[in-house]
C-alpha cells in the first residue's frame, strides 16, 4: 500500500513506536510514501520521520481488514504441506516425518510425528540432522555416564563424531568418540555399542578376554550386534 504525502504536513515526532498492533518505524530518508507490510506475521508501517501519529492511527483503522487477511495468509502457509510423509528411526521408535513450509527453520516432535518446519524444502535433511544431533548429545552423554556408572569402567572423554563405517572408538587414553547416528538405534543396541567401547578400555582389541568382558556386562549383546549387521548399514549412511 502506498500513499502520496504530498499533501501531508510536517510534524515533530521521529521516534519509532506501536501504533493499536502495527509497529510504526520511521526513516529519516527522502520517503515520499507510507508503506504498510507483514512481517513475520506482526504488521509494520515504514515512513517518514515527520509523519503523525493520528494520520498513521486512522491508515491503520482503514486497513484492518487487509492486516487480518495477510496475517492470516501468513499463517495458512505454516499448515502441513506433506512432501515426503514416512517413517524414520528414532531410539528404536518409528516416527512419522512431517516436511512443512515455514518462515522458519526448525524442528519439533509431538508425540510420534516429527515436524520439520523449513523456509526451503531443501533444507529438509539439514534441518533433520541438526536436530538429530542435538538429541544425540542429550541422550548419548547421559547413557555413557550411566552405563559407566553401572559397569564400572571409567572414561577420560565422550566425543560425538559422523562416521559412515563405525559406531564408535576408544583410544589408549580412555577417550571415547561415538556416532552420533546412534541416537536412530534401538536403545538396547545402543548401550550395546556404550559397553563396547567401555570395555575396550580395560581390553584395547577383540580377543576372547575381550568378548567375555563384554558378555560380563551384556549378556544378550550377540543379538544387538546381528542386528547391527542386519540393520545398521542403511543407517550409518544416512
Amino acid at each position: 500500500m502506498n500513499i502520496d504525502l504530498k499533501k501531508l504536513f510536517r510534524v515533530s515526532s521521529s521516534e519509532n513506536s506501536v501504533i493499536d498492533n502495527v509497529k510504526i518505524l520511521r526513516s529519516s530518508k527522502r520517503l515520499k510514501t507510507i508503506s504498510l507490510q507483514i512481517k513475520n506475521g506482526i504488521p509494520v508501517i515504514y515512513c517518514p520521520t515527520f509523519i503523525k501519529d493520528n494520520y498513521l492511527r486512522s491508515i491503520i483503522k482503514k486497513k484492518q481488514a487487509w492486516i487480518k487477511k495477510k496475517i492470516n495468509a501468513e499463517k495458512e502457509r505454516e499448515k502441513i504441506l506433506v512432501k515426503n510423509k514416512g517413517t524414520f528411526p528414532f531410539l528404536g521408535r518409528k516416527i512419522i516425518l512431517l516436511t512443512l513450509e515455514s518462515k522458519e527453520n526448525k524442528v519439533l516432535m509431538k508425540n510420534n510425528s516429527l515436524f520439520i518446519h523449513c523456509t526451503d524444502i531443501k533444507r529438509v535433511k539439514k534441518n533433520l540432522v541438526e536436530w538429530l544431533k542435538l538429541e544425540a548429545k542429550k541422550y548419548l552423554v547421559s547413557r555413557v555416564k550411566f552405563v559407566s556408572c553401572r559397569i564400572k569402567i571409567g572414561f577420560k572423554s565422550l566425543n560425538l563424531k559422523s562416521y559412515r563405517a563405525m559406531w564408535g572408538s576408544c583410544n589408549s587414553k580412555s577417550e571415547i568418540c561415538l556416532n552420533w547416528k546412534l541416537v536412530m538405534l534401538p536403545k538396547k543396541v545402543i548401550d550395546y555399542v556404550i559397553v563396547h567401547e567401555l570395555c575396550h578400555i580395560i581390553e584395547p582389541n577383540h580377543s576372547k578376554s575381550f568378548w567375555s568382558l563384554v558378555k560380563k556386562y551384556d549378556k544378550d549383546y550377540i543379538q544387538s550386534k546381528t542386528w547391527l549387521k542386519k540393520n545398521g548399514i542403511e543407517i550409518i549412511k544416512f
